[in-house]
C-alpha cells in the first residue's frame, strides 16, 4: 500500500480500521520500539512495587512510594511522549520515510508539556461531561479525540486553538470516531483487563504473585496496544482533513518539514 493511496481518498470507519492494524503490523518494531524505550521502566517500576510489599512494612512503604512515582511518571511523561512520538513516527510512514524510535521520542519531546497540559484539560471536560449527564461527556470526547495529532502535526501549543481545532474537525463525524475508538478500545480491554483479570483469579484475592503478575500482563499489553490507539486517532485526524480541507501529500509534507527539531 503507498502513501499516495493512503492519503488521497476519504475513509470509512472500516477502512481506517484496516489500515491502522495493516500499518501497526507493517511497524510493529518501530511502534513497539518507541513505546517499550520509555515504558519498560515504569513497568518495572509497576511490577517490582507488588512484590517489595511482601516483604518487610519498610519495603512495603518504598514499594508504595516506588508504584505512585511509577504512576506519575507514566501520566506526566509517557502517555504525552509516546502520543506525540507515535504520531509523528506514523506521518513519516505515510509519507514513505525512514524513522527510528529515538528519532522520534527525541522530536516529540519538545511537545510533553503541551500535550501533557491539553490532555490535562481535556480530560477534567470529559470527567465534567460525564458528571453532568454521560452523553455530553461522550460527545466532548469524541470531539475532542484529535487533539494530539493537531498539535503536533500543526506545530500548535495554544490549548484553547487546539481544542477549537478538534472540533471543528470531528464535527459531523462523530459517529465515526466513535466507531473506530471503541473498537480500539475494546481490543485494549479485551487483551489486558481480561488476562489480568484471570490471573487474579487463579491466584486468588491478596496474592502478591498474583498482583504482580497481573500488573505484568497488563502492562505487556497496554504496550503493545497503545500504538494501535496512536495510528488509528492520527488517521481519523488525516481523514477529516481530506473531506474538508481537500489535505493531501504536499501539504503534510510542508507541515511535517515546517515542525521545529529539538537539540
Amino acid at each position: 500500500m503507498s502513501s499516495k493511496q493512503l492519503f488521497l481518498e476519504p475513509m470509512t470507519a472500516g477502512m481506517i480500521l484496516d489500515r491502522s492494524f495493516r500499518l501497526y503490523v507493517q511497524n510493529f518494531a518501530l511502534m513497539i520500539g518507541l513505546t517499550a524505550i520509555v515504558q519498560v521502566p515504569i513497568l518495572i517500576l509497576t511490577v517490582g512495587a507488588p512484590l517489595l510489599r511482601g516483604t518487610s512494612e519498610i519495603l512495603a512503604v518504598i514499594a508504595g512510594l516506588i508504584g505512585l512515582i511509577g504512576v506519575l511518571l507514566s501520566l506526566l511523561i509517557v502517555t504525552p511522549l509516546v502520543t506525540g512520538a507515535a504520531t509523528k513516527a506514523v506521518s513519516e510512514r505515510f509519507l514513505g520515510n525512514e524513522i527510528t524510535a529515538l528519532t522520534a521520542l527525541k522530536f516529540a519531546w519538545g511537545y510533553v508539556g503541551t500535550l501533557l497540559l491539553i490532555q490535562l484539560v481535556v480530560g477534567l471536560i470529559v470527567f465534567v461531561g460525564l458528571m453532568l449527564c454521560l452523553v455530553p461527556g461522550i460527545l466532548w470526547m469524541l470531539s475532542y479525540s484529535i487533539v494530539a495529532p493537531v498539535a503536533v502535526l500543526e506545530n500548535s501549543s495554544d490549548r484553547g486553538e487546539i481544542r477549537q481545532r478538534s472540533w471543528e474537525l470531528v464535527s459531523g463525524n462523530r459517529g465515526k470516531v466513535f466507531a473506530v475508538v471503541f473498537v480500539v478500545v475494546l481490543v485494549q480491554i479485551l487483551l489486558g483487563g481480561s488476562g489480568s483479570l484471570i490471573i487474579q483469579l487463579f491466584f486468588g484475592p491478596g496474592s502478591v504473585m498474583g498482583e504482580a503478575l497481573g500488573g505484568l500482563f497488563s502492562g505487556i499489553a497496554g504496550l503493545l496496544t497503545y500504538p494501535l490507539q496512536a495510528i488509528a486517532v492520527t488517521l481519523i485526524y488525516y481523514d477529516l482533513r481530506i473531506r474538508k480541507e481537500g489535505f493531501d501529500l504536499e501539504m503534510l509534507s510542508r507541515a511535517i518539514d515546517s515542525s521545529p527539531t529539538t537539540t
